[in-house]
């Protein structure tokens, strides 16, 4: 039976999903409602159940979210990233990437390139608080309640926190 269980999480590890900003955001921030599934997000990342990404892009509007006076703010921003890298990967975004961006027929650019990143990555699906933003993709697009259903759907396993 132990067998099974560990098949069964290397099989769901595989898994990558790219990560909206604004769910960076929220869980950088404590920004309730919207901490505590992100924060969910990040602790199974970290079991290594799935792998959870970002763009090189994605960094910047983070600092310049968290830190918008700059200096000692700046500098608990980039702490905060350094702490986020532990579990979230970054990706470059290049040329191909901003092109497909800039010749796609979405509305909003920087939802085009996360999108492009998230194809860049060869994730499985999208989670943001914003699932309408990305109406275009052709992954699928999750909040982060809905990405654990969709993954418990995939795995057989239950994504419940547990107090202890």
């Amino acid at each position: 039976m132990w067998t099974r269980i560990a098949s069964l999480v290397r099989v769901t590890s595989m898994i990558r999903a790219l990560v909206d900003t604004n769910v960076l955001f929220d869980y950088l921030t404590g920004r309730d409602p919207y901490y505590a599934p992100a924060r969910k997000l990040m602790i199974f990342a970290n079991m290594g159940d799935y792998e959870l990404w970002m763009s090189s892009s994605q960094v910047i509007d983070l600092i310049s979210l968290l830190s918008p006076g700059g200096g000692i703010e700046r500098t608990a921003a980039e702490t905060s990233i350094r702490k986020l890298r532990r579990v979230v990967r970054v990706c470059t975004i290049g040329a191909d990437e901003v092109d497909k961006a800039l010749e796609s027929q979405w509305s909003d650019f920087e939802d085009a390139l996360v999108y492009q990143a998230a194809m860049s990555v060869g994730a499985r699906c999208i989670v943001t608080r914003n699932e309408r933003d990305y109406a275009l993709s052709s992954i699928p697009v999750f909040d982060c309640d809905g990405f654990f259903k969709w993954m418990e759907e995939k795995s057989h396993l239950s994504y419940e926190l547990v107090d202890l």
